[in-house]
């Protein structure tokens, strides 16, 4: 009887600290802006740089959508599926929420690239699309 009611006792205390943990998780998340980019393999402007042209814009409550203005925005890159992102780059957005930049595809092997915005002014970090840049 003893044993039955630890577990018992055991399993409702488990239950209530995973409801407890998934109400604060989803309560505590921010909403992300959005990062719209241009495949960077269709711009090559050198023999191993292409360029990296994207928007980044912040929704708002009544459905509009807000450039992410004069702010950052990082450009990371990492050489293999399980190496870490590294920030290559900081750019910076114009009025209209638009960032321009050149990266660069290795001679051998490939190279991952992404952009992302760090969490600010009520909005969560923000990554944008992974992108693939090689030579065959």
């Amino acid at each position: 009887m003893r044993t039955l009611r630890t577990v018992l006792a055991a399993l409702v205390a488990a239950l209530l600290v995973v409801g407890a943990l998934s109400t604060s998780a989803g309560a505590g998340s921010q909403p992300k802006r959005i990062i719209e980019e241009i495949p960077p393999k269709t711009k090559q402007v050198s023999y191993n740089a292409f360029k990296l042209k994207g928007t980044v814009m912040e929704p708002q409550l009544d459905g509009t959508l807000l450039p992410y203005a004069e702010q950052k925005v990082k450009i990371l890159k990492k050489k293999c599926g399980s190496c870490k992102w590294k920030t290559v780059k900081k750019v910076k957005t114009n009025d209209s929420g638009v960032f321009k930049t050149r990266i660069y595809a290795p001679d051998r092997g490939r190279w991952k690239w992404r952009s992302k915005v760090d969490n600010s002014n009520g909005f969560g970090n923000t990554k944008g699309k992974v992108w693939t840049l090689y030579f065959d």
